[in-house]
């Protein structure tokens, strides 16, 4: 295994991190429903091979995963890895849920300390109520009273404020969306330079867009990714575009079968530092392109058709939908919609009042896509 610096921490830290928001189900119906005797298999097997930065959140697998890694890391385990997990900054509501939510989130993780402690999924909403009730100097008590050791976010908005979040608290780390497909949007190329330049840790997620970037690819996507010496996976391939740039500290990863860990652990083992030529790089511009083509619904995540009256999330909606369309992944859309969204929430409650639409930037005919996606997302 290859290990990489997690900014100035001192910290090692495997450049493949297991991400626990995808552990293998026992019900596909039920995201809580995690299969414990394989997950923690593989778990163990990762661990074993070197991988020692395990990243989970209060509310993945629907509050499981918190609880199902308290009953593995325990027992010879934990000294091996570091462990990183969230506060939930959406359920923060009075100045005493913050501590709150840590003693839960120590309690279900059977630890007294948690080596790496993240505000998750900060947007600009979120950064408010960071401010509101003072997280940042939350964060710095609970690391002088030894219940996490280093602070962190993860970031799901634009450049201007991730710049914004980078200079206003010494974090350690910064986790950001980032593959060859989505390196201009959210923090994007731009912030993963800017962390790097304040000291601060990277940390990737969706390094394979929730492995749309490996099931079926497009066919001239797999073209260029077949003429690459020596022969490699998709999955090699997205990963090698995160793991050329020194900048990386970390590439998560969730996998939910022992294969898939192998081929992921394969990968982390070889150094890919500064391994991609400038034919390369061209390369990776044009599968972007040929994915990009096939878009269809210019939305670009602005945020401007926010809020709606009816609390419909639109511009997710519109992104799922156009993933089903750009990666062939009309089931893994339509597992998203129905997994993330509550009916009431749905797309086919749109009144078409219009509001959204005087607003968008794109002219996107809001009302009448919401109702094109519903028809495609909810299926029979």
């Amino acid at each position: 295994m290859v290990y990489r610096r997690l900014g100035t921490s001192g910290l090692e830290v495997s450049q493949l991190g297991f991400g626990c928001m995808r552990f293998p189900l026992k019900d596909e119906n039920d995201f809580s429903s995690i299969d414990e005797m394989l997950a923690g298999h593989m778990l163990r097997y990762a661990i074993d091979r070197g991988v020692n930065y395990l990243d989970t959140a209060y509310n993945y697998h629907r509050g499981a995963s918190e609880t199902f890694l308290g009953k593995i890391i325990p027992g010879g385990v934990r000294e091996k890895i570091l462990l990183a997990t969230k506060m939930p900054v959406w359920l923060v509501k009075s100045a005493t849920d913050p501590g709150r939510l840590l003693d839960e989130q120590l309690t279900r993780l059977r630890t007294d300390r948690i080596d790496l402690y993240l505000l998750h999924g900060l947007n600009r909403g979120y950064w408010d109520t960071v401010k509101k009730f003072e997280l940042l100097n939350f964060l710095s008590r609970m690391i002088a009273a030894g219940k996490i050791r280093y602070a962190g976010f993860s970031f799901h908005d634009d450049i201007a404020l991730f710049r914004e979040i980078i200079d206003s608290y010494h974090w350690i780390l910064a986790q950001i969306h980032l593959n060859y497909v989505d390196n201009d949007i959210q923090a994007g190329l731009d912030g993963l330079a800017y962390a790097a330049s304040k000291g601060i840790g990277v940390v990737i997620m969706e390094p394979l867009r929730g492995g749309k970037l490996v099931r079926n690819p497009p066919p001239d996507v797999q073209t260029i990714i077949d003429r690459t010496v020596p022969a490699i996976t998709p999955a090699e391939y997205a990963f090698r575009y995160l793991w050329h740039r020194p900048e990386v500290s970390t590439v998560l990863c969730g996998m939910n079968t022992i294969e898939q860990v192998d081929e992921n652990i394969r990968c982390a083992e070889r150094d890919h530092i500064g391994t991609l030529t400038d034919q390369d790089l061209e390369d990776y511009r044009s599968a972007k392109e040929i994915y990009k083509s096939k878009v269809v619904v210019g939305c670009t995540a602005c945020g401007y058709c926010l809020p709606c009256a009816q609390k419909i999330p639109i511009s997710f909606i519109l992104e799922i939908y156009n993933d089903a369309f750009m990666y062939n992944a009309l089931a893994e859309s339509r597992g998203a919609y129905r997994s993330f969204l509550s009916p009431e929430r749905r797309a086919d409650k749109c009144t078409a009042c219009g509001e959204c639409e005087a607003k968008c930037p794109q002219g996107i005919p809001i009302a009448e896509t919401l109702a094109e996606a519903h028809k495609a997302l909810f299926g029979d």
